[in-house]
């Protein structure tokens, strides 16, 4: 599987970049960084509609099991019935299928004069012995019942990372309006002198209106990234089932240290799509034995005791109401085995069915390892590529930094023009989100290793220290 919202990588060289890249879910911020983090992965596996779907599906899968237990009960019926009919009978066999059966000895001639007939039964049905059929059905309850077990966990780390990382995005574009809010009181800052300086006569009154519509444009983006904050708390207020936590606050953890790029887990967990994976597989095969199980011999032990009501009496005179009462007692009780001889050839094609389902699990689960082994290799190489990034951002940011201040002290002077002081503005806020951006990437290289690993803890044990 993939996860769409970690792939997306940052690549920093225009302001627009950023605001493409926050288009994946957004995220909100945590209470104190890994407390209110753990407070919306809670809240998310809690509320979250689609969590809680997977939820009631395996409570009804196991359901399902004890149905399947309960096949050693005994079938215990009882009836009644009353009717009103002709009272003609013959003897002999007839195929009973779409046949109302009658019932006595045959009648002298036909006789179309109705009579009421009444009959009480209680009929007991056990199947004690099924040669296995009954185990294997349980057995193929229970599998299934795992595969929905490992189908909600695995909706359950999906969206943990969701959420973990639209907490990474939230935080990402709030600072980004941090760094912005300087640039914008930079730009202030700057058309204020430049007003001064053109008053005063030192400088030509068109730095006054470049100034001015450089401030304007960013009062414009500012606006943008309030915008993609609005929307990102939107997002991962559906990320977590429509509700937020309480005590939410900005979390400025993540820029007290790197993530430490750690060898290949070693725990003995397993992705939950490996593991969906493989009760799919068992799954398959447990199908195909309750088929084979189904063609074994039927064993059931019968009983019952019965009353009979006729309006006809056994010197076949009619007395109609008397079928409305009872007139004859009986018992009965046997065993029955049967066996379909034929069964086994007309469901060869389906068994042969279940074994390219299975053969096909297999080769799905290769897949699946496949490109989970590739992404986790793929992770590894962004994660150590990205910590070498955050620990060179700094560095063009304060060159940056040296640069604007010694470029804005020779526009004072008179010595350069605007455009100079623009480019290096523009310069010093594209290093200075850099430096957040490289960051945030360094951490989110480790959530797409933990995601491809399977194991979240990867991440939450670093997180919030």
């Amino acid at each position: 599987m993939e996860y769409p919202a970690l792939k997306a990588p940052f690549k920093f060289s225009l302001l627009i970049a950023c605001i493409v890249f926050l288009g994946i879910p957004a995220q909100v911020s945590a209470q104190s960084g890994r407390v209110y983090l753990d407070s919306l992965l809670k809240t998310a596996s809690v509320n979250y509609p689609l969590i809680k779907a997977k939820r009631l599906q395996t409570q009804a899968l196991q359901s399902a099991v004890k149905y399947k237990e309960n096949g050693i009960i005994p079938t215990l019926t009882a009836s009644y019935q009353a009717d009103y009919a002709t009272y003609n009978n013959i003897t002999g066999m007839i195929y009973p299928q779409y046949i109302t059966p009658i019932s006595g000895p045959p009648s002298v001639s036909n006789n179309y004069s109705g009579v009421f007939g009444s009959a009480l039964a209680l009929d007991l049905l056990w199947e004690p012995i099924t040669f296995g059929q009954r185990g294997a059905d349980i057995d193929l309850a229970k599998g299934r019942a795992q595969t929905g077990k490992a189908d909600e966990e695995l909706t359950l780390f999906r969206q943990q990372v969701y959420v973990v990382n639209a907490w990474l995005n939230y935080l990402i574009v709030n600072d980004l309006i941090k760094v912005y809010q300087e640039d914008f009181n930079r730009s202030e800052f700057n058309l204020k002198q430049a007003q001064s300086l053109v008053t005063s006569g030192l400088r030509p009154g068109t730095d006054s209106s470049s100034f001015s519509a450089e401030y304007t444009r960013n009062q414009i983006q500012l606006i943008a990234f309030e915008r993609r904050r609005d929307s990102t708390l939107i997002t991962l207020k559906e990320l977590v089932g429509g509700r937020l936590p309480a005590g939410m606050i900005l979390d400025t953890t993540l820029y007290k240290h790197l993530p430490v790029l750690t060898l290949a887990d070693t725990s003995t967990s397993e992705h939950p799509e490996i593991t969906l994976a493989k009760t799919a597989i068992t799954t398959n095969e447990l199908a195909l034995k309750s088929l084979q199980k189904s063609i074994m011999p039927h064993l059931t032990l019968w009983s019952t005791g019965y009353g009979r009501g006729s309006g006809i009496a056994a010197n076949g005179a009619v007395n109609s109401s008397d079928g409305l009462g009872f007139q004859r007692y009986n018992y009965a009780v046997g065993a029955q085995i049967s066996f379909s001889i034929l069964e086994m050839f007309r469901q060869k094609p389906l068994w042969r069915q279940h074994e390219l389902n299975t053969a096909a699990s297999r080769e799905q689960l290769n897949q699946t390892e496949l490109q989970l082994n590739s992404q986790k290799e793929i992770a590894d190489v962004a994660l150590a590529k990205n910590l070498q990034s955050a620990g060179l951002a700094p560095r063009q940011y304060q060159s940056a930094l040296f640069s604007y201040q010694a470029i804005r002290a020779r526009y004072q002077s008179g010595l350069i023009n605007y455009y100079d002081v623009i480019q290096a503005q523009q310069l010093l806020f594209q290093s200075e989100a850099a430096v957040k951006i490289a960051n945030y990437n360094a951490w989110k290289s480790l959530l797409s290793k933990a995601a491809y690993e399977g194991n979240l803890n990867l991440f939450l044990n670093q997180y919030g220290k």
